[in-house]
């Protein structure tokens, strides 16, 4: 759980960086601190023990772009402090090259191949206990499964590609 100080402060004040720094400088502000506040090296003070969780608590937050950027928006901006509303998901074709949707029917084609292969493999060859065999057929099933899936889904977004042009 947070400490109530790092609610109260600035992350960048405690780290010791301004809101411009980079990721490298909030790295590095954060190693140089965590040497000299970490637990280890301040055995029975609790003092230092909480300016450590802080310290963590800042960097956690700062060192990922995405939080990094929510926090900035709630703090610095003055924003509210109800979270903001996500903006609408943009559509993003499956396959958005031709490229890519031949590689995915070919993958399926492998997938498919590799199914097949295993169905005979496992007709053939003793594998052992019961529990073995149930989690080997269930692998060649999603393979026979997924494989053609990928492959028809491949195709149609062929099929879109040639109807567009």
């Amino acid at each position: 759980m947070a400490s109530v100080t790092v609610r109260r402060s600035d992350l960048y004040q405690v780290l010791g960086v301004t809101p411009s720094a980079s990721s490298d400088e909030i790295a590095g502000a954060f190693r140089t601190q965590a040497r000299r506040l970490h637990p280890d090296r301040n055995p029975g003070d609790p003092v230092a023990a909480e300016h450590f969780k802080d310290l963590t608590l800042a960097y956690q937050t700062l060192s990922r772009p995405r939080s990094r950027d929510a926090y900035d928006r709630r703090h610095l901006a003055g924003a509210p402090s109800a979270p903001p509303t996500a903006p609408a998901a943009q559509h993003q074709p499956l396959f958005r090259t031709p490229g890519r949707a031949r590689a995915a029917v070919w993958g399926g084609v492998v997938l498919l191949v590799l199914g097949l292969a295993g169905v005979v493999t496992l007709l053939v060859v003793d594998t052992g206990g019961a529990a073995e065999t149930v989690t080997l057929w269930i692998a060649v099933a999603k393979l026979l499964v997924c494989g053609p899936a990928l492959a028809v889904a491949g195709a149609l977004r062929l099929r879109h590609f040639a109807t567009e042009q």
